[in-house]
C-alpha cells in the first residue's frame, strides 16, 4: 500500500511540475525602453499609456499565452539603456519596443540586431540614417527622407518663406539634425535655398537672438523636445524676434503650449497626426483614452497604442520570433486616422499635415 502511495505521489509531483513548466512557457515577455523621466518623458510616458490601452483591451492575453509587459527608463544615458537591452535578452524577451528617441534607438538596435530572432519596434525614431536596412528594426514613424518633407516644404515655399535659420537639439543629433538637413534637401528639390545658418538649442540664447537680427530669415525651423522647443521660443518672442516660427513633430505636445504660453501663437507644425481627426477608431481610442487616463492622447499615445496593435495581430497569426517575418507578409496595418504601410525595411509611408498653433490649439491649414 505505501509503494502504491508514494507511486501517486510521485506522479503528483511529476504533473505539477509539468503543469508549472507548461505555464512559463505561455508567458510572453515583452520589454519597453525609453525615456520615462526628465524632459523626453512628455513623449515616453504617453507612449507607454498607450501601449498598456492596447494590450488592456485583450487582457494581457494572446492566443492562451499571457503577456507581461516590462516598462525601463534608459534616462538617456548610454550605458544604462546597454544595460537595459542586455538584461531583457537574459530574461529571453523576443520583442522590444523602443526607444523614444533616435540616439537611444541606435544604442538598442546596435545589440538587438544581433540577434535574429528579437523583434524591436519604435513610436517615435525617425532618423534617416535607420532607413533601408535588412535588420531587426521597424517603426511607425515616418523616417526623416526628403519625400516625408514635400508637403511641408512647398507649404514653405508657397508662404515665400526662403531665408531658413535651422536650430536642432544636440541631445538626440541622430533625430534633429537629420531632420533639418533632410528638410535642407527637400526644400531645395522644390525650388528652395541652403539653411543660411544651423544652430544648437544649448548655445547662448543671447548670441541666437544677435545671429537672428543679423541675418533676418524668413523662417526659424526648430527640432527639439517640447521642453526646449518652448524655451527658445519663449526667449526669442520675449527679445521681440517676430520672424516666423516653425518646429518639428516631436514638439507637437500639448506640453508646448503650456510652456510656451501666448508665445505659441502661429507656431507651423507639419505632422502625420491629426488631434482632430473624426476617423470612428481614432475617436473611439480617444474615447478610452480618456475614460482611462483622464488626458487627450497625443502623437505618441496614438502611436504607441498602433504599434502595439500591431504587435497583437503578429502574436495572433504567429510565435514572438516570427514577428518580423510575418510583418513583411502582412505589410499593411489599420491605423487609427490612416492605413500603416511598410517596407521591406521595416519602414513606412504616411500622410503629413501642416498645423498652425491658433488659439492655443493646433489647427490644420491648407
Amino acid at each position: 500500500m505505501k509503494k502504491i502511495y508514494l507511486i501517486l505521489f510521485v506522479i503528483i509531483l511529476i504533473g505539477i511540475y509539468f503543469f508549472i513548466s507548461k505555464e512559463k512557457e505561455e508567458v510572453v515577455k515583452i520589454g519597453f525602453v525609453g525615456a520615462l523621466t526628465a524632459k523626453y518623458s512628455d513623449l515616453g510616458n504617453p507612449m507607454m499609456n498607450g501601449i498598456i490601452l492596447a494590450f488592456e483591451e485583450e487582457n494581457y492575453k494572446i492566443n492562451g499565452k499571457k503577456i507581461e509587459l516590462i516598462f525601463k527608463d534608459d534616462k538617456r544615458d548610454e550605458e544604462v539603456n546597454k544595460k537595459i537591452v542586455n538584461d531583457f535578452i537574459n530574461q529571453g524577451i523576443k520583442i522590444v519596443i523602443g526607444n523614444v528617441t533616435s540616439s537611444m534607438s541606435k544604442i538598442s538596435m546596435s545589440i538587438i540586431n544581433n540577434y535574429p530572432d528579437m523583434f524591436m519596434i519604435s513610436a517615435a525614431s525617425a532618423s534617416n540614417e535607420f532607413s533601408g536596412i535588412d535588420d531587426q528594426f521597424f517603426r511607425v514613424h515616418v523616417a526623416n527622407n526628403a519625400q516625408r518633407f514635400d508637403t511641408f516644404t512647398k507649404y514653405v515655399i508657397k508662404n515665400n518663406y526662403k531665408k531658413i535659420y535651422g536650430i536642432y537639439d544636440p541631445g538626440n543629433i541622430t533625430y534633429t539634425k537629420d531632420y533639418l538637413e533632410n528638410f535642407e534637401k527637400s526644400f531645395i528639390s522644390n525650388g528652395g535655398e541652403k539653411f543660411i545658418q544651423y544652430s544648437k538649442t544649448d548655445e547662448n540664447l543671447d548670441e541666437l537672438v544677435s545671429q537672428i537680427n543679423r541675418l533676418n530669415p524668413d523662417l526659424i525651423l526648430i527640432c527639439a523636445n517640447s521642453v526646449d522647443a518652448a524655451r527658445v521660443v519663449q526667449y526669442l518672442k520675449m527679445k521681440g524676434i517676430e520672424n516666423q516660427i516653425a518646429s518639428s513633430e516631436w514638439a507637437m505636445t500639448p506640453a508646448f503650449i503650456e510652456n510656451t504660453g501666448r508665445y505659441s501663437e502661429g507656431i507651423i507644425f507639419n505632422i502625420d497626426y491629426d488631434e482632430n481627426s473624426q476617423n470612428e477608431d481614432f475617436l473611439r481610442f480617444s474615447k478610452k483614452f480618456r475614460e482611462r487616463y483622464n488626458l487627450e492622447p497625443s502623437l505618441y499615445a496614438s502611436k504607441g497604442y498602433e504599434l502595439a496593435r500591431i504587435i497583437i495581430e503578429l502574436l495572433k497569426v504567429g510565435e514572438q520570433t516570427e514577428l518580423k517575418k510575418n510583418l513583411l507578409k502582412i505589410k499593411e496595418f489599420k491605423g487609427l486616422q490612416d492605413t500603416i504601410i511598410f517596407d521591406e525595411y521595416g519602414d513606412v509611408v504616411r500622410e503629413f499635415n501642416t498645423f498652425k498653433v491658433i488659439n492655443g490649439k493646433f489647427e490644420k491649414v491648407k
